[in-house]
C-alpha cells in the first residue's frame, strides 16, 4: 500500500510561531534585525496589549499579535530595565 504525500501547503496548515515546535522555527530579536525600539514603540505596544488582552484568542491573528507584542515589551524592558 503507497502512501499518499503531503504537500507542503497541507504540512504547515494551521501552525503558527506558537503551534510549532522551537527546533522548526527561530525568533529573531530586533537587533539582530537592525531595529531599534524605542520608548514611544514601547509604550504604543503597551497600548496595544491593553486594548487587545480581553479579546485576543490564542491561534487567532489578534492572539498571534498579543504574542508577538508580548515578546517585543519583554525584550525591550529586559534591556532597558534590568533586575
Amino acid at each position: 500500500m503507497r502512501k499518499q504525500r503531503l504537500s507542503e501547503e497541507e504540512l504547515v496548515e494551521g501552525m503558527t510561531p506558537y503551534t510549532a515546535h522551537a527546533d522548526e522555527l527561530a525568533a529573531a530579536k530586533l537587533d539582530e534585525l537592525g531595529l531599534k525600539s524605542s520608548e514611544s514603540d514601547y509604550k504604543a505596544a503597551l497600548k496595544r496589549i491593553e486594548s487587545l488582552f480581553e479579546i485576543a484568542e490564542p491561534g487567532t491573528p489578534e492572539g498571534d499579535e498579543l504574542e508577538s507584542l508580548a515578546a517585543l515589551v519583554e525584550e525591550y524592558e529586559e534591556k532597558h530595565f534590568p533586575i
